[in-house]
């Protein structure tokens, strides 16, 4: 059944236990009714972890209300943005912290993107399965074994895992620590740098070649799936997201979670809000992309300009995974790459074109850090430049313009520029 208010008021308090009425419209929604009262929730599964909230009781909330707020929490759970409450936990004794703990403590009093909580979580569940240790007990064997352990599995999560507890002890001696009641106490993690050494992670290369770029465009490009049939604000959502990421060279979720708000039409403008660096990314785009970007405003329903494909649009919740179309195309044309190497291919497309690095760093949103490159802070972009540089990559993936033929890159750009 719907859950509205007479509905709702109609809900029968138990005799013993509990019961769960869900709601017919709106999943993970629900009433959880007991002995004592009635109370709107959210019981949701996703990613393979199960979700509970409580939103408040029946009595205290409104009907309205609670389908509001849970349409908010679970667009966020479905877009791997929620983040569970930790449990404020009372120190009596530093020296008692658990793993877990720490890392709850340490997370309450940052401000970390959710995406970096639920890497933390992973590395210590997952990987160092510490957390009812007590931190300071650790010893620098035990972090050495553990180390060379993960590292047969994923010699990365190693380093990422040992190193975010060597970053936990450090916080923790620093923030219960003190001269008149020391811990004293020495990192096991630094065992690591003195013996073994960290793992050396081999960069990624791939990306889209002379050999195979035009291909795997052309690919991209004719696309078809069941939801191009609609014409609704779902149609070619898969396909006009990897377009979106190779003329930009963008990140997965800055895409992903692009809103209409962020774009300007009559400028021909987008902006990244919330990015990587924590600077909003404001840049021209291509005409290409730009009229790509004008259909798919004439079939919006919400507030994304990528929405979610298996879920009505009604519940206003954003893409977030284009596995399937990166792994049709790549047998199609017997070439896989992740949206990160689209990132390098636009960044290699940039230098075959010969732009000054000053270009593609705006363009990738790479910040000149102030104490290695002080020219870089001075550097102004001219709109007109980046514009027409953004054509050009276009042009590259188009056919129009070979980067890989260095003597017709120069007069290209110059005709381009001129262009504005």
């Amino acid at each position: 059944m719907k859950l509205n208010k007479s509905n709702v008021d109609a809900i029968p308090l138990t005799t013993s236990g509990q019961k769960i009425y869900r709601d017919s419209e709106l999943i993970g929604f629900a009433v959880r009714a007991t002995t004592k009262s009635k109370s709107y929730i959210i019981e949701r599964r996703n990613a393979g972890e199960l979700y509970r909230v409580v939103l408040g009781k029946t009595n205290e909330i409104s009907t309205l209300s609670a389908r509001a707020k849970a349409q908010t929490i679970l667009a966020k759970i479905a877009n791997g943005e929620y983040v569970k409450p930790s449990k404020k936990q009372v120190v009596n004794n530093p020296l008692d912290i658990t793993v877990q703990e720490a890392l709850d403590i340490y997370l309450s009093k940052n401000d970390f993107k959710p995406k970096t909580v639920k890497q933390y979580n992973k590395y210590f569940n997952l990987y160092l399965r510490w957390s009812n240790r007590k931190l300071f007990e650790i010893t620098k064997s035990e972090v050495l074994d553990k180390f060379i352990e993960v590292t047969k599995l994923s010699p990365s999560s190693a380093n990422g895992a040992v190193s975010l507890l060597g970053t936990l002890w450090k916080y923790m001696h620093v923030l219960y620590s003190s001269d008149e009641d020391p811990i004293l106490r020495t990192n096991p993690v630094d065992v690591i740098a003195v013996t073994k050494g960290w793992n050396k992670i081999e960069r990624r290369e791939r990306h889209l070649d002379k050999e195979v770029i035009h291909k795997y465009y052309n690919a991209v490009l004719n696309y078809q799936d069941e939801l191009n049939l609609e014409n609704t604000a779902r149609s070619n959502t898969h396909r006009d997201i990897l377009l979106f990421t190779m003329y930009t060279g963008c990140r997965r979720q800055e895409v992903c979670k692009l809103k209409w708000t962020d774009i300007n039409f009559k400028d021909g403008t987008v902006v990244f809000r919330d990015t990587k660096n924590g600077a909003d990314h404001w840049f021209p785009i291509g005409e290409h992309l730009l009229s790509i970007l004008k259909d798919r405003y004439l079939l919006r329903e919400n507030d994304w300009v990528f929405p979610a494909t298996k879920i009505p649009t009604s519940a206003n919740i954003h893409a977030t995974c284009v596995d399937r179309i990166l792994r049709v195309i790549g047998d199609q044309v017997d070439f896989y790459v992740s949206m990160h190497d689209f990132r390098r291919t636009f960044a290699t497309i940039c230098n075959l074109l010969r732009f000054n690095i000053y270009v593609t760093k705006r363009l990738l949103n790479h910040t000149a850090r102030p104490r290695v490159d002080v020219t870089g802070g001075y550097v102004q972009i001219p709109m007109e430049e980046l514009r027409a540089s953004m054509n050009m990559v276009e042009a590259v993936y188009q056919g129009k313009i070979d980067c890989f033929n260095y003597e017709s890159v120069w007069d290209e750009r110059l005709k381009q520029i001129k262009a504005g």
